[in-house]
């Protein structure tokens, strides 16, 4: 319910509140109207912030949020240009907090295979990348599915066929696994006689040699010797990965896993004016703290930067496509096997110590069940020595979660990090995971509504290009726990426990105002209240009037980062769709 204009200073005056309402009395004098950049009016505007208020028109001037209200509050207040938005729903623009916006704009330049849904589909797309490519070149991609091959294991034979001179390199659609051609495994040195690595496995066949699909550290044997990424490619990589998150309403993003070239590419296009999203990196600890610590910047915590280096990721494990996510129960193929955990207990307890002394969010990647309780187990160890430093450390994935494990979120204020459009029963869940976790974990999977009721705060990010970085889908998926592709069939079971379901209000929230308390940026964005940045996005319904198993087909009509326009939808004839007669 709007509660009457609540305004921000600007030119040193400004309007009186109001106590609610269309009051056309409480306007200032036409004379003393201030300027404003840009008014969004006859909107349904959902501010989130801390109470709740339901307001249909925002005055923006200088990036900022000035004033929220009523239409006659605004207009009786403010002048400058009008968008006449004609009832659709403004909210804070979207928090993508587990998200490699450069890695997937590198996807799309290179080979993506993320939309091919059959083999056929895949071996047409590498032979078109192949028939594009000069005749030395590399061919790099990714984004394959792993559920459409036998065990996830993709076979070099499919791709021999295409070329056998041709090195090709595809990293799944997973990130843990990857599929190379005899060219690229012969690049790399792999024989039947080359051991796996440590923490990696060599996928064979029933002879012994390389079958062509490399697990974990076992991708590293190839990337070695891959052509080096250049810094315009990166460059190219990151603006197309945020053309995608602006064109789904993402303005804020967590870059779940930065080196120092990354880094560098984010700062770059902050310096040349191109940046379209405020990015938290959260730079690699695989050197250690005073490794993370050279590329980190802890005292930039909680500014208004658009790009801060104030967390750092730990991965805990691996996948369970793979069979190496770290289990508190064996798999059952695996006759005692429950995966592995990616470093010591030891290691990783002084590793989190020293990131959390630091001042640093530590940023974890579990998906076992045993990999999250050490993580939680790891932070806990980092309050009890540094006391709670408000580092605000969160978990993702969260594929499985033991129970007892459930409170300690809410007790550590440790965020539970979802990627909530995995949580139906799909191809991997059904075919992959069901035959080797068995039935009662698949039905634990994804605990979104169980770790909120024990007091944990839920936030979501994509993990783009892993899966879609589309928060509505995500949205429709958290609440219905079904597929929200409207002409999938769902394989086997329909819904993935129904008990993890949440409201579309809570899931919003875990993309809003949530997602901005993660990156401490609660001061900057995440509602819609004066004094914010004018970070919103503008969906062309109001997902409060509309079913829930339609939500992911909302269109995002327009999204601003600080007062710009950086994304509008057009219709067929170009015109803007939020204009009249659009």
């Amino acid at each position: 319910m709007t509660t009457g204009l609540f305004g921000l200073l600007l030119g040193g005056c400004s309007p009186e509140p109001t106590t609610g309402g269309d009051h056309a009395e409480a306007a200032l004098p036409q004379a003393d109207l201030l300027e404003a950049d840009l008014l969004l009016v006859n909107a349904a505007v959902y501010t989130q912030d801390a109470a709740d208020r339901r307001a249909t028109a925002i005055a923006i001037a200088d990036g900022r949020i000035v004033a929220v209200g009523t239409d006659a509050e605004i207009r009786g207040a403010y002048t400058g240009p009008e968008r006449d938005l004609a009832g659709m729903m403004v909210l804070p623009g979207f928090h993508d907090v587990h998200a490699h916006p450069i890695s997937g704009g590198l996807q799309l330049n290179r080979c993506d295979l993320s939309s091919a849904e059959t083999v056929v589909a895949i071996i047409a797309r590498v032979r078109s990348c192949a028939d594009a490519l000069p005749p030395d070149a590399w061919l790099l991609g990714g984004g394959w599915n792993l559920s459409l091959f036998p065990e996830a294991n993709a076979d070099k034979a499919l791709l021999d066929a295409i070329t056998a001179e041709r090195p090709i390199f595809l990293r799944g659609a997973d990130g843990h696994s990857a599929w190379a051609n005899s060219a690229a495994l012969a690049a790399a040195g792999i024989t039947a006689d080359t051991p796996d690595p440590a923490l990696g496995i060599i996928e064979r066949d029933a002879r012994g040699e390389p079958s062509g699909t490399l697990r974990e550290s076992a991708q590293g044997l190839v990337e070695a010797v891959l052509p080096e990424t250049t810094a315009a490619e990166r460059l190219a990589g990151a603006l197309a990965g945020l053309q995608v998150a602006n064109a789904l309403g993402v303005t804020s993003i967590i870059d779940a896993a930065v080196d120092a070239d990354g880094l560098a590419t984010w700062r770059a296009l902050a310096r040349d004016g191109r940046l379209t999203a405020r990015i938290v990196a959260s730079v690699s600890t695989e050197g250690g703290v005073d490794a993370a610590l050279a590329l980190a910047d802890p005292a930039a915590r909680g500014s208004d930067v658009l790009v801060r280096a104030d967390a750092a990721k730990i991965f805990l494990d691996g996948v369970l496509e793979g069979e190496t996510a770290a289990l508190l129960e064996p798999y059952l193929d695996r006759h005692g096997a429950s995966g592995q955990l990616l470093q010591p207990w030891a290691a990783l307890r002084d590793l989190v110590i020293g990131l959390d002394a630091a001042g640093l969010q530590v940023h974890m990647h579990a998906i076992g069940d045993r990999a999250a309780r050490e993580g939680l187990d790891a932070i806990a160890a980092a309050r009890e020595v540094n006391g709670a430093r408000d580092n605000r450390h969160h978990i993702s994935h969260l594929q499985l979660v033991h129970p007892d494990d459930y409170p300690r979120f809410g007790a550590l204020d440790v965020s539970a990090n979802f990627q909530a459009l995995w949580a139906f029963p799909d191809t991997y869940i059904v075919d992959v995971n069901l035959p080797v976790v068995g039935q009662d974990r698949v039905d634990r999977m994804y605990p979104i509504a169980s770790i909120a009721a024990a007091g944990g705060t839920v936030v979501f990010g994509s993990d783009w290009p892993v899966s879609s970085m589309n928060p509505l889908l995500a949205i429709e998926t958290a609440v219905t726990r079904q597929n929200p592709e409207p002409a999938a069939e769902a394989p086997g079971q329909q819904v993935l426990n129904p008990a993890e379901r949440i409201t579309l209000a809570a899931a919003i929230a875990g993309y809003t105002r949530a997602g901005a308390r993660l990156m401490h940026q609660e001061a900057h964005t995440g509602s819609i209240e004066p004094g914010k940045r004018a970070d919103l996005v503008v969906l062309a319904r109001d997902l409060f009037t509309v079913e829930p198993d339609a939500i992911s087909e909302v269109p995002v009509v327009m999204t601003l980062f600080e007062g710009r326009v950086v994304h509008e939808r057009r219709d067929e004839r170009g015109r803007d769709l939020q204009q009249p007669g659009g």
